[in-house]
């Protein structure tokens, strides 16, 4: 249960700062860097809500919606951060640790566990946390 409230609260973090940045700044409002880095991170805005909301009501699709966001959020950044945006350097520490909560977590809903195969492996509520 704990670690699915982290994993939402930290969706909706990023929820809050992308619309926030859409609220001040417009539409499409990344335009200091290419337009495909502009879609993506205006994307987030809807697609955060969208893994903090199916973590609850379907695991699975969460699970694999936020590891994809994580990691990608995390190379977007990163690399943007290496080209020259100081900016960047302290979310982006705070993605990496909160992508490396997501990406344990999910590691381990996806182990064997002493349950049935039919289980299809442990609940992110049911691992010890």
């Amino acid at each position: 249960m704990i670690s699915k409230v982290v994993w939402t609260i930290g969706f909706l973090i990023g929820t809050t700062t992308h619309s926030l940045d859409m609220i001040y700044h417009g539409w499409l409002p990344y335009d200091f860097r290419p337009l495909p880095w502009n879609i993506y991170w205006t994307s987030l805005t809807f697609l955060d809500p969208l893994a903090a909301v199916l973590i609850w009501v379907r695991e699975r699709w969460g699970i694999v919606l936020g590891v994809a966001i994580m990691a990608s959020n995390i190379a977007v950044n990163g690399y943007t951060f290496a080209i020259g945006y100081s900016g960047f350097l302290v979310p982006w520490l705070l993605q990496c640790a909160f992508g490396l909560f997501v990406f344990f977590t999910a590691w381990r809903h996806w182990q064997p566990s002493t349950a049935p195969v039919s289980q299809g492996g442990r609940s992110i509520s049911a691992m010890r946390d």
